[in-house]
Protein backbone atom coordinates (compact mmCIF):
# COMPACT_ATOMS: atom_id res chain seq x y z
CA UNK A 1 0.00 0.00 0.00
CA UNK A 2 3.20 2.43 0.68
CA UNK A 3 4.91 1.83 -2.22
CA UNK A 4 2.16 3.20 -4.43
CA UNK A 5 1.82 6.48 -2.36
CA UNK A 6 5.65 6.95 -1.35
CA UNK A 7 7.82 4.88 -3.43
CA UNK A 8 9.22 2.90 -0.77
CA UNK A 9 7.06 0.22 1.43
CA UNK A 10 9.96 1.30 4.27
CA UNK A 11 9.39 4.99 3.90
CA UNK A 12 5.89 4.77 4.09
CA UNK A 13 5.99 2.83 7.56
CA UNK A 14 8.39 4.60 8.99
CA UNK A 15 6.09 7.84 8.60
CA UNK A 16 3.60 6.47 9.67
CA UNK A 17 4.96 5.61 12.91
CA UNK A 18 6.61 9.32 13.61
CA UNK A 19 2.89 10.22 12.97
CA UNK A 20 1.75 7.91 15.65
CA UNK A 21 4.08 8.76 17.81
CA UNK A 22 4.96 12.24 17.49
CA UNK A 23 8.95 11.86 17.75
CA UNK A 24 10.96 8.55 17.40
CA UNK A 25 14.60 7.63 17.58
CA UNK A 26 15.76 6.02 14.92
CA UNK A 27 16.52 2.60 17.04
CA UNK A 28 12.98 2.56 18.11
CA UNK A 29 11.70 2.32 14.60
CA UNK A 30 13.73 -0.39 13.49
CA UNK A 31 12.98 -2.30 16.42
CA UNK A 32 9.32 -1.82 16.14
CA UNK A 33 8.91 -2.01 12.26
CA UNK A 34 11.33 -4.94 12.76
CA UNK A 35 13.80 -3.18 9.96
CA UNK A 36 17.36 -2.85 9.48
CA UNK A 37 18.96 -0.16 11.22
CA UNK A 38 20.35 1.83 8.61
CA UNK A 39 17.40 1.38 6.48
CA UNK A 40 15.84 3.31 9.10
CA UNK A 41 18.21 6.51 9.27
CA UNK A 42 18.85 6.33 5.15
CA UNK A 43 14.98 6.78 5.24
CA UNK A 44 15.25 9.15 7.74
CA UNK A 45 17.84 11.55 6.91
CA UNK A 46 16.48 11.10 3.34
CA UNK A 47 13.24 12.50 4.36
CA UNK A 48 14.82 15.22 6.75
CA UNK A 49 16.90 16.86 3.78
CA UNK A 50 13.57 17.53 1.61
CA UNK A 51 12.03 18.97 4.91
CA UNK A 52 9.78 16.51 5.64
CA UNK A 53 11.10 15.37 9.19
CA UNK A 54 13.06 17.51 11.86
CA UNK A 55 15.62 16.29 13.58
CA UNK A 56 16.92 17.14 17.27
CA UNK A 57 18.97 15.71 19.18
CA UNK A 58 18.28 14.49 23.05
CA UNK A 59 21.46 13.48 24.73
CA UNK A 60 23.85 11.54 22.30
CA UNK A 61 20.74 10.22 20.34
CA UNK A 62 19.09 11.99 17.28
CA UNK A 63 15.30 12.53 17.98
CA UNK A 64 12.91 12.52 14.26
CA UNK A 65 9.54 14.08 13.73
CA UNK A 66 7.16 15.93 11.38
CA UNK A 67 8.31 18.49 10.62
CA UNK A 68 6.41 21.68 11.57
CA UNK A 69 7.17 24.02 9.04
CA UNK A 70 6.40 21.51 5.86
CA UNK A 71 4.47 23.06 3.26
CA UNK A 72 2.22 20.07 3.31
CA UNK A 73 2.14 19.10 6.74
CA UNK A 74 -1.76 19.13 6.92
CA UNK A 75 -2.31 17.12 3.51
CA UNK A 76 0.62 14.53 4.72
CA UNK A 77 -1.01 14.46 8.33
CA UNK A 78 -4.45 14.08 6.56
CA UNK A 79 -2.88 10.96 4.23
CA UNK A 80 -1.59 8.84 7.37
CA UNK A 81 -4.56 9.37 9.27
CA UNK A 82 -6.41 7.92 5.93
CA UNK A 83 -3.87 5.40 5.27
CA UNK A 84 -4.30 4.25 9.27
CA UNK A 85 -8.13 3.93 8.95
CA UNK A 86 -7.04 0.47 6.51
CA UNK A 87 -4.49 -0.56 8.19
CA UNK A 88 -5.55 -4.36 9.78
CA UNK A 89 -6.55 -3.77 13.94
CA UNK A 90 -3.66 -6.28 14.98
CA UNK A 91 -1.08 -4.60 12.85
CA UNK A 92 -2.43 -0.91 14.12
CA UNK A 93 -2.30 -2.24 18.09
CA UNK A 94 1.46 -3.97 17.57
CA UNK A 95 3.41 -1.28 15.53
CA UNK A 96 0.87 1.97 15.05
CA UNK A 97 -0.47 2.93 18.50
CA UNK A 98 1.28 5.61 20.51
CA UNK A 99 3.50 4.40 23.31
CA UNK A 100 2.14 4.97 26.61
CA UNK A 101 5.07 5.54 29.24
CA UNK A 102 4.43 4.89 33.05
CA UNK A 103 3.80 7.80 35.05
CA UNK A 104 6.40 8.55 37.36
CA UNK A 105 5.52 7.58 41.27
CA UNK A 106 7.41 9.05 43.97
CA UNK A 107 7.51 5.75 46.19
CA UNK A 108 9.95 5.22 49.33
CA UNK A 109 12.85 3.03 48.87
Amino acid sequence: MFRGIFGSENKGKILLYIYTNGEAYPTEIARDLNLYLNVVQYQLLNLEKYGVLYSKLKGKVRLFGINPRYPFKRELEALLKKILQFIPKEEKEKLYMPRLRPRRTNKPL
